[in-house]
């Protein structure tokens, strides 16, 4: 297990882009990212961006579908989920692990990607990268059972700066290993 860096912060501030970012300059340094990413695509539409295999697909179901996983906002596709569940496993042993991201329907209902809890205990990686909402943060460092984190609250004021920040952070922990 590796440094872990929970990356919190209000709906829809940039935490995904702070993802996406930090995947492309650490892979120009020739850093070994892997890992899923949750892009939103629309109002109740979500895609996964594969970091093991390349590839970005539907995550969700049409709105107006009756089949899937219901949630508030979005009607998940379980063969997604399954797939995206199949990258998780397929990403270690790794450099960083991007988590993108732990939600209710892990932590709540035990569903989704909840194995990626498991694989962040277990798993062979030198940093991972959790998004999390800041209403979940408790559940996750809860469940997680960790204690050493670092919680990355990303915000207006920061979040142009901190893939810069982090970027640094992470390829010294990268150095030192």
């Amino acid at each position: 297990m590796g440094e872990i860096f929970l990356v919190t912060g209000e709906h829809q501030i940039g935490k995904t882009t702070l993802c996406l970012h930090l995947v492309d300059a650490l892979r120009a340094a020739q850093v070994k990212v892997t890992g899923v990413i949750t892009l939103r695509t629309g109002l109740h539409d979500l895609a996964v961006n594969d970091l093991v295999y390349g590839e970005t697909y539907p995550l969700t179901l049409p709105f107006s579908s009756e089949g899937g996983v219901r949630l508030p906002y979005f009607i998940m596709n379980p063969e997604s989920l399954s797939r995206g569940a199949r990258t998780l496993e397929q990403s270690f042993p790794t450099q960083v692990f991007v988590l993108d991201e732990i939600g209710p329907l892990e932590l709540k209902r035990g569903e989704g990607w909840v194995q990626g809890l498991s694989l962040l205990q277990t798993s062979t990686y030198q940093v991972a990268l959790v998004i999390i909402r800041p209403e979940l943060l408790y559940d996750l460092i809860t469940r997680l059972s960790i204690s050493v984190y670092t919680v990355v609250y990303v915000s207006e004021a920061n979040r142009e700066v901190l893939p810069a920040l982090l970027y640094d952070r992470i390829v010294t922990t990268l150095r030192e290993e």
